[in-house]
């Protein structure tokens, strides 16, 4: 939990402070820059704000809180940078790099999701907005890894996370508050919420086995004692099944992964109110699953398909994203998995967090183009001008999904090895890495 020393302050943090401070940047933004040309932390942020206080100097509030306000975005979008180059590691059968490119994939959205919030993370240093263009200094919290994930689990449990969570998920264009709407709105899926927010950041605690993990990945050779080796096979299934949950439908652009969580959820309260499982009581279940569904405004034929996806008749399993998330991120046949499926969800929500604060702040989408082209075009996603048409961005992945799916009916489970993967899936490889695509249609929705 966050130390006293700040976590009176979290507490009492309010979004709408940040989203003015956002919303004064708001002429630069539409003059393609995130902010002012004098602000004084466009660059080397970390080493100025440790000369101000190393001096006794009070470091600029405006600037800071200014810069915080528009670091929510680009947190995100390295975070989704990072998760691509974790996917690239993964299909070359490299589970440690994959796992420690996963892992700063994580902290970027746990960063960006904190930054939503007003609170701005700096190496030792950190910061949070007080109020609209203040940044007030928190009591020192320790280094980033430990303070990011002290202040996402404090602020987990209070209730305004649950509020946003419900927000934020929106099946069909329905907000979760919506669907719970009759049982409490965001109060009734708010201890899902909390559990989401601090299993899929589990791997930034400062316990010992999950730390370990991570400076194995990241600082130890490979091959002392053994090599980490991981099976072709699940690699390819599990980026495929990556990129299909990350499919670009419905209002928020993360309808699949959004129908998961409102089953979840349903299946959740189902049991909090009743003490039963879902599946073991499969009328019960139905009844009430019905019950959350009617009164949304769905035609007949949408409710009766939802009611057979929430009840498990159709797509029984849940989404291997879900069911990875939940795993160990220790060497194993899915640590590295565990570690990509966590960040892929907790960047699903820093995402949605993001396009909800810019468009509170009342910057449209088309002003973000800047942005979008100029990502794009630096990491090969177009050579020009782009666009941020989810159906554009989706017709380069979709079609090598299909290519998977050929690859995997035509050599049997035993025969895929990564030197095959490279010969008949090596067009595929460079492209599945380039999930900027993600944060481009994730924050233009």
């Amino acid at each position: 939990m966050a130390s006293r020393g700040y976590r009176n302050t979290i507490n009492r943090l309010a979004r709408r402070d940040t989203e003015s401070t956002l919303a004064g940047l708001r002429s630069f933004i539409n003059a393609s820059r995130w902010v002012a040309p004098t602000n004084r932390y466009v660059g080397n942020t970390v080493f100025k704000l440790q000369q101000e206080i190393d001096a006794g100097q009070v470091p600029h509030p405006k600037d800071l809180s200014q810069y915080i306000a528009a670091s929510s975005l680009l947190h995100c979008t390295d975070g989704w940078s990072y998760l691509g180059k974790a996917v690239l590691a993964l299909l070359r059968g490299d589970p440690h790099r994959a796992r420690h490119l996963a892992y700063y994939a994580e902290l970027r959205a746990a960063t960006s999701l904190l930054a939503t919030e007003g609170v701005g993370v700096f190496s030792t240093h950190h910061f949070a907005l007080t109020a609209p263009n203040v940044a007030t200094q928190l009591a020192s919290g320790g280094g980033t890894h430990r303070f990011t994930w002290d202040v996402l689990s404090h602020w987990s449990t209070l209730r305004k996370s649950g509020e946003l969570f419900a927000r934020l998920v929106k099946p069909l264009g329905i907000t979760l508050e919506q669907w719970f709407a009759g049982m409490g709105g965001s109060t009734a899926v708010a201890p899902q919420a909390r559990a989401w927010f601090q299993q899929w950041g589990m791997d930034l605690q400062s316990f010992p086995d999950d730390r370990d993990a991570r400076n194995i990945s990241s600082y130890q050779p490979d091959g002392l004692p053994d090599t980490w080796q991981i099976k072709a096979h699940d690699a390819v299934e599990f980026v495929k099944e990556l990129w299909t949950a990350l499919e670009p439908v419905g209002p928020t652009r993360f309808e699949a992964i959004d129908n998961q969580i409102l089953r979840a959820s349903i299946e959740g309260v189902f049991k909090g109110r009743g003490g039963h499982d879902a599946r073991a009581h499969p009328a019960l279940f139905e009844a009430f699953a019905k019950s959350v569904l009617t009164g949304q405004g769905l035609s007949a034929v949408a409710q009766t398909h939802l009611l057979d996806f929430i009840t498990r008749k159709i797509s029984p399993n849940d989404s291997l994203i879900l069911i990875r998330a939940q795993d160990s991120a220790q060497i194993s046949d899915h640590g590295a998995e565990a570690v990509i499926a966590r960040a892929a969800l907790l960047l699903r929500i820093a995402s949605g967090s993001t396009t909800d604060l810019f468009q509170a702040a009342g910057l449209k989408t088309t002003s973000l183009a800047f942005w979008s082209d100029s990502l794009g075009k630096a990491r090969g996603l177009w050579e020009t001008t782009g666009s941020t048409d989810a159906t554009d961005l989706w017709a380069d992945i979709d079609p090598l999904l299909k290519d998977i799916v050929v690859f995997q009916g035509a050599f049997p489970t035993a025969q895929q090895n990564f030197h095959l993967v490279g010969e008949k899936l090596g067009h595929a490889i460079i492209p599945l890495g380039g999930c900027e695509r993600v944060a481009i249609w994730g924050m233009t929705a």
